[in-house]
């Protein structure tokens, strides 16, 4: 089973996201509080992180490089309302959905994302 977590620190953002994810094998986490997120990365571990770029605690950006410190091969996108928030995950070198989300497609690149692991590797 995959886990996700998906940060935003609007708490009900979160729970949209992760509703919008929840199924097909998954078990989906929403965080409002990045430190909590972190923690729950560290300990539980996850497949695949979704962070908010802009949060009034850490911004996205320090989520997601201390997020790749602690688990190097985790998934990562990122999400904002942000008019740069494209050109910051670009610069994290993380795929980025601006908001409002379109979902079809955020749950297509989602679970791209999460299938590349279960293919059979060439050679």
């Amino acid at each position: 089973m995959k886990t996700i977590f998906v940060l935003d620190d609007d708490p009900e953002q979160a729970e949209l996201m992760a509703q919008a994810l929840t199924g097909r094998g998954r078990r989906v986490r929403a965080f409002s509080d990045p430190i909590r997120a972190l923690a729950a990365l560290s300990l539980d571990g996850a497949d695949l992180l979704i962070a908010d770029l802009s949060m009034p605690w850490i911004d996205g950006k320090d989520v997601v490089a201390s997020a790749q410190i602690r688990k190097p091969d985790l998934k990562i996108f990122m999400v904002s309302g942000y008019p740069r928030g494209a050109e910051i995950a670009a610069e994290s070198g993380v795929p980025f959905f601006a908001k409002p989300i379109d979902l079809a497609q955020f749950r297509a690149a989602i679970d791209e994302a999460l299938d590349r692991d279960d293919r059979p590797s060439a050679g």
